[in-house]
């Protein structure tokens, strides 16, 4: 299951990045993450435990930076997640790319997700609420 969000900010790319590769930033804009042990700046190749909630329910996983380009790609990978409910070997890669047009940033976030645990009749409910259920803005 793929799930893919894009948001134009009007500030350049240099000025988004340091919230992109900043942890204690990463939190303030990305609404699933509950707290990460990273601290600093992300380092490719860095491993740390994320928290998550969604739909009021709370997960722990280990993740990775799998992908670092400056300025433009970071990548994390995770996966080991626990929590009630939780199918033990989900993966995900998650990955947000910022591409700068005339000023502005396009950010695009795409969250991949394998061995789920999701019943195959959910997955088109998911994707329609995360396509059409909130709006995208700038």
């Amino acid at each position: 299951m793929v799930l893919k969000e894009r948001t134009e900010i009007d500030r350049p790319a240099a000025h988004v990045w340091h919230f992109v590769v900043t942890p204690e930033l990463f939190l303030q804009w990305n609404d699933k993450v509950v707290d990460m042990e990273a601290r600093g700046a992300f380092q490719l190749g860095q491993h740390f435990h994320t928290r998550y909630e969604m739909s009021r329910k709370q997960l722990q996983c280990w993740s990775q930076v799998t992908r670092l380009e400056e300025g433009h790609l970071l990548e994390l990978q995770h996966g080991n997640c626990s929590g009630k409910g939780v199918h033990g070997d989900i993966k995900v890669i998650e990955r947000i790319t910022l591409e700068e047009k005339g000023g502005h940033t396009i950010v695009i976030k795409e969250v991949h997700m394998t061995d789920h645990g999701i019943p195959w009749f959910f997955i088109p409910l998911i994707w329609f609420i995360n396509r059409f259920g909130k709006p995208v803005g700038k």
